[in-house]
């Protein structure tokens, strides 16, 4: 009996520290970003303004394009000087246009060097509305140009979905390794594979956290689990607009989770 006593009181003890010690752990938690409210007569400083919280906070447009020297994404072209840029970008294309397709329908033209897979920004998960999609092309119009755009100013594409289906310069054939599956579709831009946090969890010693079965399902069904603080419902509709789903083949893929259960 005093052998039992001294058991449960070691485990009492035990349970007390580690709830202690968690009381020192930073907890990380991810609130449902909200909509802004946006009065139909702000002025243009004022559009600006809310556009650049937006592309900080709401449009996470930072997680996957930098902006000269501010973000860490790298999966999507720079937005330094886009105002200037945009009206270059598509012979025939105002900037407005250009920048409203951009996110109603970003795989419409995809800029050289880059494979398509930025979801539509009018949907979910970053649903911008369509007050706050004008305010973020004020923004991006005052970076390296005049804004031009108000509040009134109407594009083609609010509340329509797009129409364009997605592009990728990734060329198809002979079966790939996976080393080469991943490097083809640009997952090293989203998952660092040296310990460091990116747009996606990082994939250094995945192969050590994850059964085989556990790293299939992770490509196949993405949003099925989510590590804390990173956003639900942003990596399917990456990986289907680049084409992954339609192009990489059974073997192939077999070959890529092959290459991450060796991480």
């Amino acid at each position: 009996m005093k052998h039992a006593l001294l058991i449960f009181g070691f485990t009492i003890l035990v349970s007390a520290f580690y709830w202690y010690v968690s009381l020192w752990v930073p907890q990380k938690r991810t609130e449902p970003p909200e909509d802004i409210a946006i009065s139909a007569d702000i002025s243009t400083d004022e559009m600006i303004a809310i556009g650049e919280e937006i592309v900080g906070g709401k449009g996470t447009c930072l997680t996957c394009h930098t902006m000269g020297e501010s973000g860490t994404g790298l999966r999507f072209p720079d937005l330094d000087n886009i105002g200037a840029i945009a009206l270059t970008r598509v012979e025939g294309q105002s900037d407005v246009d250009y920048l409203a397709e951009s996110m109603y329908d970003p795989n419409a033209y995809v800029v050289e060097g880059f494979v398509a897979g930025m979801p539509d920004v009018s949907r979910p998960p970053v649903a911008l509305t369509d007050q706050e999609i004008l305010t973020v092309i004020a923004y991006l119009q005052s970076l390296g140009a005049t804004p031009t755009v108000t509040m009134e100013t109407q594009l083609q594409w609010q509340g329509q979905a797009p129409t364009t289906p997605a592009v990728t310069p990734v060329a198809t054939g002979e079966s790939r390794d996976g080393e080469t599956i991943y490097a083809s579709y640009l997952c090293n831009t989203c998952h660092t594979l040296d310990g460091q946090a990116g747009v996606g969890p990082t994939f250094q010693g995945i192969g050590s956290r994850l059964s085989k079965a556990e790293l299939y399902e992770a490509v196949i069904d993405p949003d099925a689990s989510i590590t804390e603080g990173y956003i639900q419902g942003l990596m399917l509709p990456t990986v289907t607009a680049s084409r992954f789903y339609d192009e990489v083949t059974a073997a192939e893929l077999q070959s890529l989770v092959d290459y991450l259960a060796t991480l």
